[in-house]
């Protein structure tokens, strides 16, 4: 909608000519010669056309905070422009139409009060025109330039006196203590087998021990018995005798 409000009032904006004939379809406006011009077309046509585009082109400029303040004047002046050529379309017709000149008062009326709103005394202007012409520089810088932040760069950490090595060293440095690590845990594992069998041999060395103190005592109560039997045998011969 903007771009046909827009493009309707470029088209009014070109000086006027006596050999052309302003026409409308729908919202759009456009200029055709007069030899080749519609005898049924009617001014009241122009109507609508006529009040969507002044009235969004000044909704742009009085609320749109996009455009920029020097395209804001510029547009105002097209306005301006544009509202001297119209008249002169419009006296092309030879029929009168007083709700399209009421129409037109209206939108010069509203013109003044949205000019009054947003221009500003010359010394402000200046400053405004280069804030705004920064703005259009940034914004053009935008499309060309592409920031990525590299969250794994390795300055981010890198404290003051300390120089980044080569990637190539790096890596070496990398598999290096891959290698070291994997060793580490060779190791290791080498190391538990080994207690798991020290563990092993102390347990089967407990168990023999205990199998010799058990020989043993059987072996003294085996003694004791037979010393006790012995004594008896003693005993029942010195009775005998």
């Amino acid at each position: 909608m903007n771009q046909i409000a827009y493009d309707n009032l470029k088209l009014l904006d070109t000086k006027y000519s006596d050999s052309l004939f302003l026409m409308s379809d729908n919202n759009i406006l456009s200029l055709i010669e007069k030899d080749d011009f519609d005898t049924c077309s009617q001014i009241k046509f122009l109507e609508y056309p006529l009040y969507f585009t002044y009235h969004q082109i000044l909704n742009i400029i009085q609320y749109d905070n996009d455009i920029s303040y020097k395209n804001k004047r510029v547009l105002l002046s097209m306005i301006d422009n544009s509202l001297d050529n119209l008249i002169d379309y419009i006296n092309d017709y030879e029929e009168e139409n007083d709700t399209l000149l009421t129409m037109i008062d209206d939108i010069f009326s509203r013109t003044e009060k949205v000019t009054e709103d947003t221009k500003y005394n010359s010394t402000l202007e200046r400053f405004i025109y280069f804030f705004d012409d920064m703005v259009d520089r940034f914004r053009l810088a935008n499309k060309y330039l592409y920031f990525s932040q590299n969250i794994h760069s390795p300055l981010m950490n890198l404290m003051p006196g300390h120089y980044v090595e080569d990637e190539g060293e790096c890596d070496s440095d990398d598999e290096e203590d891959d290698d070291k690590d994997q060793d580490d845990k060779d190791q290791d594992e080498l190391d538990d087998q080994d207690q798991d069998e020290d563990d092993q041999d102390e347990d089967e060395d407990e168990d023999q021990d205990e199998e010799d103190e058990d020989k043993d005592q059987d072996d003294e109560d085996e003694d004791e018995d037979e010393d006790e039997d012995q004594d008896d045998e003693d005993d029942l011969d010195n009775l005998i005798d």
